[in-house]
């Protein structure tokens, strides 16, 4: 228990600071009523839809610059960038809430500080985790991006008045911004005195054996004559001579077999992730709560933090069962409850006013248990060393810029009930055809030292 309670205070900072990504990441997916927020009246379509994907599009353009830099700095000086990033897009939310140039490009600086993070930390916790402790630390990353939109549902709805006329209390973006500076200033500190450089990176990049050994047995919390952590770093030092031959090019027999079970799997989350955050759940927001205009919307805050709570019980049993069972009974279930909303939807005049919050609900805490942090494991634990932070990377990117499609498409295609549910039906079967991927490639990975994690993913070892 010691080694796990030294590992997550090691990740503390990186928690905080996707937490911090989370509330933006949730500004982008129900900051859409725009009567509330000042700075949002008379400003056009196309401005209100900038706001919303200029954070992804500071997510992508920094990662960029990680993927090729990454192994130039230490974890601690990424961590404490990402830190900056969100202190000065929490000081200009906190100063000037309602002016828009602000709010756009400093939502675009916090990109920088979220992109960093996430892949920053991936990588990192795949590196430093004991084997049985790696799956609980990165779902509790999960969650951690989850609370902080979840967080951002209830305050967006606490302080946007329903009614345009009367002005709300404090707004929603300088509510942010304060939780937002806070824990990004907390977070830098933390970084600077908790954060233990990973050996894995430290063999990989100076090849300090004596310097990597003593960063284990702080990780642990047990001395090196222990065997266990012998037979670690024994195994952490053959990874490291091995990750120049595993990999001599980006699409090599040592990276591209996980890379491409790895990419499919996050675009295959990518397909039910927006459409529910966005488009289903736009449209059927009316349908899940009753509302007038005196009335605040309850319906996002109870969705996300029901979403939460799935997270949380994710970090519990995430290593119950094999990576890919438990990836394959989320994803079943998740699709078999869409489809089943969808079902209902199309072919009822009349629903009762509980069946479609609870088949939504269902199936998000099915998505969040299961889809969503084995694939995160996935990105943390498959590629060689010396690939890890270009293939995480390019992942990554590809996740961000299909966020920012989707929110293309769902501005631009009109979007009423009756074609909702047939999209409704249509992404519940490519999520039911993807768990048939998850069962049949996903190795289990559990309790396995890095290297043989690695090698598990190169030959499709189940």
């Amino acid at each position: 228990m010691a080694g796990f309670l030294r590992q997550l205070s090691c990740i503390l900072c990186s928690m905080m600071l996707l937490f911090c990504g989370g509330m933006h990441i949730g500004w982008s997916i129900t900051h859409l009523y725009m009567g509330g927020n000042r700075w949002a009246v008379g400003i056009s379509v196309d401005e209100f839809r900038f706001a919303i994907l200029s954070f992804f599009t500071g997510c992508g353009f920094i990662i960029l610059i990680v993927a090729a830099t990454k192994a130039l700095l230490p974890t601690r000086v990424w961590i404490m960038m990402s830190a900056f990033f969100f202190m000065i897009n929490g000081v200009f939310f906190i100063a000037m809430p309602t002016y828009y140039a602000a709010t756009v490009a400093t939502r675009i600086v916090a990109g920088f500080g979220h992109g960093i993070c996430h892949v920053v930390s991936i990588i990192y916790v795949g590196e430093i985790a004991s084997r049985n402790y790696r799956g609980k630390l990165v779902a509790i990353l999960v969650s951690s991006i989850i609370g902080g939109i979840a967080l951002f549902t209830v305050l967006s709805m606490v302080t946007t008045n329903p009614i345009f006329i009367v002005e709300p209390n404090m707004h929603a973006n300088r509510a942010v911004g304060i939780v937002i500076l806070s824990l990004s200033t907390f977070a830098l500190l933390m970084a600077w005195f908790l954060v233990i450089e990973s050996p894995i990176h430290t063999l990989t990049t100076s090849g300090n054996e004596s310097l990597a050994r003593a960063n284990l047995t702080k990780l642990r919390g047990l001395s090196l004559e222990s065997p266990s952590v012998m037979d670690e770093f024994e195994d952490m030092k053959t990874l490291a001579a091995e990750s120049e031959s595993l990999s001599p090019f980006f699409l090599s027999q040592g990276n591209f077999p996980p890379f491409q079970l790895v990419l499919l799997v996050k675009l295959a989350n990518l397909l039910f992730f927006n459409y529910s955050m966005n488009t289903a759940k736009m449209s059927l927001m009316s349908l899940m709560f009753t509302l007038t205009v005196f009335t605040h919307n309850w319906a996002p805050p109870l969705l996300m933090l029901s979403k939460f709570a799935g997270s949380l019980f994710a970090i519990l049993i995430i290593d119950l069962l094999p990576r890919r069972f438990m990836y394959g009974i989320s994803s079943t279930f998740t699709g078999t409850f869409m489809l089943a909303l969808g079902i209902i939807l199309a072919t009822y005049d009349v629903v009762a006013t509980w069946i479609p919050p609870f088949l939504y609900l269902v199936a998000e805490v099915f998505n969040t248990f299961g889809m969503l942090p084995v694939s995160e494991i996935m990105l943390s634990e498959a590629f060689p060393p010396k690939k890890r932070a270009l293939s995480v990377s390019s992942i990554l990117i590809c996740e961000y810029v299909g966020h920012m499609v989707v929110y293309i498409i769902y501005f631009n295609v009109p979007s009423t009930l009756t074609n909702t549910y047939i999209k409704t039906l249509v992404f519940a079967g490519v999520i039911l055809l993807k768990c048939l991927i998850a069962v049949l490639t996903i190795p289990d990975t559990r309790n396995k030292y890095p290297r043989e994690a690695v090698h598990m993913y190169m030959h499709k070892k189940k």
